[in-house]
C-alpha cells in the first residue's frame, strides 16, 4: 500500500505537538511528530504496550527512559535513534522549534487511527 503525504492528515496532539500517521498495518506503524520548543521543566512521561523505535529527523530533544530500576536522561539530535521496550516509562522535551521525530510502533497504535 502507498501512503502519499499530501493525503495524510496532520493531527494536533497538544499545544506543542502535531503528528502524521504514515504507513501502517496491524503489526507496524510509522508516525512523524513535529514539536515546538518546550518550556523547561519536568519531562512528561508515559508508557504503552507497544514497542517503539524513534529516529531524530530534525532538532534536538532531552529524552528520559525509566525502566523502574534506573532513569536514563540524554540529549539526542538529528541522526540519533532510541529504542523503548514495551511498558517502559519514557518522554521528551523538545529543545528547538520544528523538532521532528520518526516513530515506529509494533503493534500499530490503534489509538492513533
Amino acid at each position: 500500500m502507498f501512503f502519499k503525504d499530501e493525503h495524510i492528515q496532520l493531527d494536533t496532539v497538544d499545544d506543542n505537538t502535531t503528528r502524521k500517521v504514515l504507513a501502517h498495518s496491524d503489526q507496524i506503524m510509522y508516525t512523524k511528530v513535529i514539536f515546538a520548543k518546550a518550556q523547561e521543566g519536568e519531562i512528561p512521561l508515559h508508557k504503552h504496550v507497544h514497542e517503539q523505535v524513534t529516529y531524530v529527523l530534525k532538532g534536538s530533544f532531552q529524552f528520559m527512559i525509566d525502566d523502574g530500576k534506573t532513569k536514563d536522561v540524554q540529549i539526542v539530535k538529528e541522526g540519533d535513534s532510541i529504542h523503548f521496550p514495551s511498558d517502559v516509562l519514557h518522554g521528551c522535551i523538545p529543545l528547538e522549534d520544528d523538532g521532528m521525530l520518526l516513530d515506529a510502533f509494533t503493534p500499530a497504535r490503534e489509538d492513533f487511527l
